[in-house]
């Protein structure tokens, strides 16, 4: 097994074979070329030595960090279970200070989305960012904590993590179907665990793996601004991307998928071990008028259609349907642009399923105060317009909305139709059933991403199905992790956030606002909220009250209970639980 049909296997692809890396050996030399900066040149680069006294070892209590300046660059220093370590200082996905972030175990996680680095290594081990931390060599000496490395690692605040790259012996072959976060990241993980042979994706996309999840905040965006990896890359580290093809069916038996491209042409790719990654589609609007009015009729997926969305609501009268986060990011990042931006939504609030209603009517009140309208309790029943435009938009209740354009957001389905008779096993609603490993029925395929159901450690296990960015991430791990046999079970809490206005609101674990207690402290511009089952806290959420998120994050994984006794009266009692 491992080979291909020569369309699939040697297509118009990024990432083509490297004969240079065929020892399998680690990429290191090559590394840089995959940086988004320039490769500067040997000769120019000057480094010098550094030697620096960074803090007395009584400066910091086990379980505490802070920054310090070194040769004009920031390092975190923390003291952990009695020993120094020194790290790059921003977290590698959006630059937040680690230093305000939560510090657990051995871990450091960053204040804002969740992502976490291993404390003595630098590693990246959870999500959302790719990249890993400098690592700088301590000493501790007649107790001063001293910190010993050179101007150049000072300044590359980020490395990847380290990856082999393919041995050209090696004819195995795996697969990876999609192009998402969870793709990425198993492609990545497979070359992080040892794996040599062939790794290709193959996806319905037109780009290699960007961040979706900036689209509706940043709708001018193009694929190459939200590309996770440049080009390069993936030449570095021999992963080969097949785009606009699209999954058609596989044989489990005979290890074969079936792909087709934009011209109705099949490609049949064999493979050794397969990862599913087909995220999800959005649930489309089948009202009277839909079809009509098509052109005007917009479901955010693609950058393509994020910039007809942003060119087309200048000064015309934008309505969403759908008070989703999706829909709710869109309404704020047009309205002022837009002559009218309106939300209409099922809900009497929005978020309240998942947030309550108290910090459902925050957010509500949020968006009426910068303009936007909402229009909750209602659903659509009719587009309406002249013969070439979309007017108006009529509602069950008969109130009738002006529209120009309409955005929808009103949820999504697993791109799991392709499955139904392989003989993959899949839950009532088309997700595909993964085990704790991210491995399906099948001994030779794994899953990962908003496509699957799977046994969250937090929840007993529980089958669920999360459809997040950080998430998908975790999943890409897991999956390419036991790809290569490692059996590292998925150990991670769900944790996301929304950005609107200026303002981000964090949320981790996985509560149910209709059924649990919820322990509200602050007021409408800053707050926590506890929510409380059983008499234990099994989700958080907060707005400008961090890193209260992320220490409840790092309690969860390490499976240190918070109860609900210890957050009633003060939450930040809550940072008494963390070991030191």
């Amino acid at each position: 097994m491992g080979n291909s049909s020569s369309n699939a296997a040697d297509g118009n692809g990024v990432g083509q074979d490297n004969k240079a890396a065929s020892s399998g050996k680690s990429a290191s030399s090559k590394q840089k070329a995959a940086d988004n900066k320039p490769i500067p040149d040997p000769a120019e680069i000057k480094s010098k030595p550094v030697h620096q006294v960074i803090c007395e070892y009584n400066d910091l209590e086990d379980g505490q960090m802070k920054e310090v300046e070194v040769e004009g660059q920031k390092v975190l220093v923390a003291r952990d279970q009695g020993a120094y370590y020194a790290l790059s200082s921003k977290c590698t996905h959006f630059g937040a200070s680690l230093a305000k972030g939560a510090l657990c175990q051995g871990r450091v996680r960053c204040p804002w989305h969740g992502a976490c680095f291993d404390l003595a290594t630098g590693d990246i081990e959870d999500f959302p960012g790719l990249d890993s931390l400098q690592s700088f060599e301590v000493e501790v000496k007649d107790g001063k904590v001293e910190i010993h490395t050179d101007t150049v690692a000072l300044s590359s605040t980020k490395r990847v993590k380290p990856m082999i790259t393919r041995d050209l012996e090696c004819t195995l072959l795996y697969l990876i179907v999609g192009g998402g976060p969870a793709a990425l990241e198993c492609a990545e993980s497979l070359r992080q665990a040892g794996y040599k042979g062939k790794i290709l994706i193959i996806t319905q996309e037109n780009d290699p793996p960007y961040d979706r999840t900036k689209l509706s905040k940043a709708l001018t965006s193009t694929a190459s601004d939200l590309a996770l990896r440049p080009t390069e890359f993936y030449n570095v580290y021999d992963i080969h991307i097949m785009t606009g093809m699209e999954a058609f069916s596989v044989d489990t038996d005979m290890n074969h998928m079936v792909f087709r491209g934009r011209e109705w042409t099949d490609y049949t790719v064999e493979y050794d071990q397969a990862a599913i990654c087909t995220g999800s589609r959005p649930i489309t609007l089948d009202k009277p008028g839909t079809n009509t009015f098509s052109k005007d009729v917009f479901y955010l997926r693609t950058p393509t259609e994020a910039n007809e969305i942003a060119n087309k609501s200048k000064g015309k009268n934008v309505v969403i349907v759908g008070s989703s986060f999706i829909g709710m990011e869109v309404a704020a990042s047009v309205v002022g642009k837009a002559k009218s931006v309106t939300v209409i939504g099922r809900s009497a609030i929005p978020f309240a399923n998942l947030l309550g209603e108290q910090i459902g009517k925050i957010i509500m009140e949020l968006f009426e105060s910068k303009g936007v309208k909402l229009v909750m309790s209602s659903e659509v029943e009719e587009l309406i317009g002249n013969e070439e435009n979309l007017t108006q938009i009529k509602l069950t209740s008969g109130e009738t909305v002006a529209a120009d354009i309409c955005v929808v957001g009103i949820g999504v389905l697993p791109n799991t139709e392709w499955l139904k008779d392989s003989g993959v096993k899949l839950s009532e609603r088309g997700h595909i059933i993964v085990n704790k490993y991210n491995k399906t029925n099948i001994d030779n395929i794994h899953a990962a991403g908003d496509c699957t159901t799977f046994p969250l450690f937090i929840d007993g296990d529980r089958l669920v199905n999360i459809g997040h960015y950080q998430m998908a991430l975790s999943h890409g791990k897991s999956a390419g992790m036991n790809m290569c046999f490692k059996e590292e079970p998925l150990k991670s809490v769900p944790y996301f956030w929304t950005a609107v206005f200026g303002k981000s609101f964090r949320y981790c674990g996985f509560g149910n606002a209709k059924e649990d207690e919820i322990v509200f402290h602050g007021e409408s511009s800053k707050f926590v909220a506890f929510f409380v089952r059983d008499d234990k806290c099994i989700a958080v959420a907060s707005l400008t009250w961090d890193p209260m998120v992320s220490v409840a994050a790092e309690l969860m994984r390490a499976g240190i209970p918070i109860p609900a006794s210890t957050i009633r009266e003060d939450p930040e009692q809550l940072h008494l639980l963390v070991p030191k």
